[in-house]
């Protein structure tokens, strides 16, 4: 499922998700046309109380006021992921009216099912009756009176309190804040639509005066649970509205043209865009898995097993406040860029533009501002809160864990060197390539091969750049450099280094000056490659020289294999890095001569050799805490720091559970034998900049003692620190990766 021109996978990933969004959309189009939003928009006066839009009855019709309710009171049988779902189709078509609210009002009270709510579900599920929910308080207090209570006070803002026939409103009590049901026509309720920053979806006074309020109307909820339902829900839609804005500032700059080109050519543009879907897609992961969080929490709840850990109330509450910090400032900032990629015709009122702005500024208004809840997030994470993410692997996983069994016992108790060893030969050192080398797995055999190996204790060495080189060889080695090299290099015995980067070429290795000259004996290698980590103790190399100066750039490389031991005219010298360490190399070849027979594949392909490594694509997936041990350090020491250090913190933890959500969609989607997405672009773009916040803020808070470089003070801060520095430049530079996701994702043109 893409969301509206199929730019990245949607909140939902599996195919049920997929074609309800695309049933959703599909019906939306017809039945919400922007016509109809539009004239919302240019209404000069508030909505009328009470009125329901056009569109109600038919959407009741197809289920969607129901699809996260309960069968027994004639709902779907859905749940909150389902809606999320649903919620994000309906934002990215800017659908008016009262059902954010009164789908919220219906999973709040789905959480706390009574003898005075079973009627109002079934009438919320067949869309007979809508709902508001306001999100504090206010003013509001209920004092005990005969047969309930006494309401009296105003609410804060209520989303489409307008337009709703029941309202949910918490009051201080003398026991602390309790819940109300009342119904919007009830003596004493005075309900006034405001001109509202979102005309398509106003917000209202409720005022009580002296509301009479039965007991089977007071309900024992959760205050906490009703933020996180809220967090999660608002954050669904908040999800469809950056995606909305993203279509549009990517759709306006394929066609608009500026200088002569398309303004999508120029690389301020493309970051612009690029960003907004790193932005969009750490959103949507945060609240895929939010809403799976408050599922778990419910059916834990149900079954009377409430637990603190990866399904309980902490972790409940701290995946719905990563979600809130996340996904409405992502509508918020989408929403701006697009309007600034725009230019002037995004200022007009007469574009849409603005709508999305509009309705990103009623959320973050009524749900609270980002750093709010990221520094909720660092509370509860100081708290002990954490979110475990598990993957649950279909059944027959089972099967190939049996078979693997007795091939891994071989490996059981070695050393990470010696179990590599041990089962190089057997094909599960590397199940994903193709036999002899490996065993040809596919991504669910890889991950129960992986989950085995873990319940017996048994790790691999890492096989490093070689990683890349065995798949090289596989796809274009000759029969005898596959015999020559692989057996060797899969046993760990034989170690690789790569010779790609040059001092000029950068991250444009097309643009590589080193040369081989054909001659009778061979090749003879000419030039100097930079930033080759493992060079000294390396066996072999993999190399990228021009062959053609004369052919198109990328036409005229050539994949070569070097000796680099017994190669002679090879001269490495250690690269002193800001960290003082020499971690990596220069190498200069001088006139060095390679064997015919060192070419991988064709003479004038070694672009190709280079790029085309992932047909037998390596699948990982660790169940794991969220948190990696330089954050989880940072949490540990936060509850005595300030609050904008704290929040800081937060953002962080919101940074880093995307991350992993990221991967375990990811993962799930090649599991289920679908492309992987801008998964794992954007994952790189947010992970290398994440590891360096953790870096700077772990050497910040050591305060004087991180100005010196010595053991005792804060050595291993700082040079965590310079070393970090290198993680958005290796591997393609963030600004390159930003062009790269811009083109070949979002579809702009190149500059």
């Amino acid at each position: 499922m893409g969301i509206g021109t199929g730019i990245g996978t949607g909140i939902g990933i599996t195919e049920e998700h997929r074609a309800l969004a695309h049933s959703v959309r599909g019906w939306l189009a017809r039945a919400a046309p922007p016509g109809d939003v539009r004239e919302l928009l240019d209404a000069e006066s508030p909505a009328v109380p009470g009125v329901r839009p056009a569109h109600w009855e038919a959407l009741a019709a197809q289920g969607l006021t129901g699809i996260h309710l309960p069968e027994a009171y004639g709902g779907g049988g859905g749940d909150l992921l389902d809606l999320a779902v649903v919620l994000e189709e309906a934002a990215y078509a800017s659908l008016p009216g009262p059902y954010l609210a009164t789908a919220l009002v219906g999973a709040v009270l789905r959480r706390a099912v009574s003898p005075g709510t079973g009627d109002l579900l079934r009438a919320l599920a067949a869309g007979d009756r809508t709902a508001a929910l306001a999100l504090a308080p206010g003013t509001l207090t209920a004092t005990p009176a005969e047969g309930g209570h006494r309401l009296d006070g105003t609410a804060p803002p209520v989303l489409t309190a307008g337009a709703a026939d029941l309202l949910l409103l918490p009051a201080a009590t003398a026991d602390g804040e309790r819940w109300f049901l009342v119904d919007a026509g009830a003596e004493g309720i005075a309900v006034r639509p405001h001109r509202s920053v979102d005309p398509t979806r106003p917000t209202a006074d409720v005022r009580a005066d002296a509301v009479h309020v039965p007991a089977h109307r007071v309900l024992p909820l959760d205050s906490a649970l009703v933020a996180d339902l809220a967090a999660v829900l608002l954050a669904a839609d908040a999800c469809g509205s950056a995606a909305r804005s993203l279509d549009t500032a990517v759709e306006h700059a394929t066609v608009r043209e500026q200088f002569g080109r398309p303004i999508g050519a120029f690389q301020a543009v493309k970051h612009l865009c690029a960003d907004m879907l790193v932005r969009l897609e750490q959103a949507r992961s945060l609240t895929w898995d939010a809403a799976r969080a408050a599922d778990e929490g419910a059916r834990a709840a149900d079954e009377g097993a409430e637990k603190t850990g990866g399904t309980g109330s902490g972790a409940r509450g701290l995946a719905a406040a990563l979600a809130a910090a996340t996904a409405p400032e992502a509508a918020y900032t989408c929403a701006k860029d697009a309007i600034q990629i725009l230019g002037g015709i995004g200022f007009t009122w007469e574009h849409d533009a603005h709508l999305q702005l509009r309705r990103a500024v009623l959320a973050r208004q009524l749900l609270g501002a980002a750093d709010t809840h990221r520094l909720r997030a660092a509370r509860l994470a100081e708290a002990g809160a954490r979110r475990e993410l598990a993957l649950e692997l279909p059944a027959e996983a089972a099967g190939h864990r049996a078979e693997a069994r007795p091939h891994l016992a071989a490996a059981r108790g070695l050393t990470p060197a010696g179990a590599r060893r041990a089962l190089a030969g057997t094909g599960y050192a590397a199940p994903h390539l193709p036999a002899p080398y490996g065993l040809g797995a596919g991504p669910v055999q890889q991950l129960a091969i992986q989950q085995e190996s873990r319940e017996q204790g048994i790790r691999l060495s890492d096989l490093s750049i070689a990683t890349w080189v065995v798949p090289s060889l596989i796809a274009y080695g000759t029969d005898e450099q596959r015999e020559r090299y692989l057996p060797a290099t899969l046993r760990g015995d034989l170690r690789w280094c790569q010779l790609f980067s040059e001092p000029d070429a950068g991250s444009d290795l097309a643009a590589l000056r080193t040369r081989a000259v054909r001659t009778d004996e061979g090749w003879r290698i000419t030039g100097q490659k930079v930033w080759t980590s493992a060079a000294r103790t390396a066996d072999h190399g993999i190399l990228l020289a021009r062959t053609d100066p004369d052919a198109p750039k990328h036409r005229g490389l050539t994949y070569f294999l070097v000796d680099m031991k017994n190669a002679e005219g090879i001269d490495i010298r250690p690269l002193k890095e800001i960290t003082g360490e020499a971690l990596f190399n220069e190498v200069y070849f001088d006139d060095v001569l390679l064997p015919a027979d060192a070419v991988v594949g064709e003479v004038g392909g070694g672009w190709r050799v280079a790029r085309d490594t992932l047909g037998n694509e390596r699948v990982h997936m660790a169940d794991q805490m969220t948190f990696d041990s330089g954050l989880e350090a940072l949490i540990a020491r936060s509850a005595g720091l300030d609050e904008a250090t704290r929040t800081r913190i937060g953002a962080l933890a919101a940074e880093a559970h995307a991350l992993a959500c990221v991967h375990l969609r990811t993962t799930l989607q090649q599991v289920s034998g679908r492309e992987p997405g801008a998964g794992a672009s954007v994952r790189k773009l947010v992970q290398t900049l994440h590891q360096q916040k953790v870096a700077e803020l772990t050497l910040e808070l050591l305060g004087p003692d991180g100005a010196v470089d010595e053991p005792a003070a804060g050595r291993r801060a700082l040079h965590g620190f310079l070393m970090s520095r290198c993680l958005t430049i290796a591997g393609g530079t963030t600004q390159i990766q930003l062009n790269v996701v811009a083109e070949r994702i979002l579809g702009l043109p190149r500059d």
